[in-house]
C-alpha cells in the first residue's frame, strides 16, 4: 500500500495537525483515521509498486469527505482503472456512501444500475449529499 502512491506524507507534524483538525470535526470517529501510518517511515521505492491491469471497467464511489479513504486516492484510483467512472458525494462525510436509510438516492441509484446490468454512467457523476450523509 505505501509504493502504491507517493502522496503519503513523511511529515509527522502533518499527522499531528491533521489529528487536531480531525478531532475537532468529528467528535465521534476522533482523530483515529488521521494517526500517523507505517508508511510515513517506509523508504520510497522499497516494495514495487501494485500493477493494475483491469479489463473491465469500474465504478468508483466516494464521499468528498471520507475519514478512511481520502478523496485523493478516490480520484488516483479512479484515473488508474481503465474505462472507469467516479461517483463523488460532494459535502458527503463518512466511509459508507450506499443504501443507508437515509442515504442518497442519487448514488445509490447510479450504483444499483451498475450492479444489477453492469453499465457504467456515461461520464463522471457527482451527487449533492443527502441530510444524512453531513
Amino acid at each position: 500500500m505505501c509504493a502504491d502512491t507517493r502522496t503519503w506524507s513523511h511529515e509527522p507534524e502533518r499527522y499531528r495537525r491533521e489529528a487536531i483538525r480531525d478531532k475537532a470535526w468529528y467528535p465521534l470517529y476522533s482523530d483515529f483515521a488521521a494517526t500517523i501510518t507505517p508508511c510515513a517511515f517506509w523508504k520510497q521505492g522499497s516494495e514495487p509498486q501494485t500493477k493494475i491491469d483491469n479489463k473491465v471497467g469500474a465504478l468508483t464511489i466516494q464521499n468528498e469527505w471520507d475519514s478512511q479513504t481520502p478523496l485523493f486516492a478516490g480520484q488516483a484510483m479512479h484515473r488508474t482503472l481503465r474505462g472507469s467512472r467516479m461517483l463523488t458525494v460532494a459535502g458527503g462525510e463518512g466511509h459508507g456512501v450506499l443504501y443507508a436509510p437515509d442515504g442518497n438516492s442519487c448514488a445509490d441509484k447510479a450504483a444499483t444500475v451498475y450492479l444489477t446490468t453492469g453499465r457504467l454512467p456515461a461520464k463522471d457523476l457527482t451527487c449533492r449529499a443527502s441530510a444524512g450523509q453531513k
